[in-house]
């Protein structure tokens, strides 16, 4: 899990090289955006509702333009991701563990379900 934590960790770090983005910003972006943005678009095509989509885009241009300071912003989300992370402990794991099942694993699972689903026939 060491290693798949410092992967996720040294790419996050390097978006944000490149982003001109802070880690936290990115780590936000990704999570909180991103992946949902992605399990959105892959529920909207099970559904055939391309009402998912817009409200999701409304939902993220909203939250774009009521929050002033998103470096600010998203460093407090972070941390709050972090604490929600050390919670993790009551189940036995440490902040990396829980970092690799809720944020790589987890993820992975629910895209490869929706993927599945989206390529099953329907009747």
């Amino acid at each position: 899990m060491d290693r798949i934590f410092q992967a996720v960790y040294n790419i996050l770090k390097w978006i944000s090289k490149i982003s001109g983005l802070t880690y936290h910003e990115v780590n936000i972006i990704i999570y909180y955006i991103i992946i949902p943005g992605f399990f959105v678009f892959l529920i909207s095509r099970i559904l055939k509702s391309k009402s998912l989509i817009f409200g999701f885009i409304v939902f993220v241009l909203f939250a774009i333009f009521i929050i002033p300071d998103f470096e600010k912003f998203a460093t407090a989300l972070f941390e709050h991701s972090v604490l929600f992370l050390n919670w993790f402990e009551y189940f036995g794991l440490n902040y990396v563990q829980a970092s690799v099942v809720i944020c790589v694993l987890i993820p992975i699972l629910i895209i490869v379900l929706l993927t599945y689903l989206n390529k099953k026939p329907t009747n």
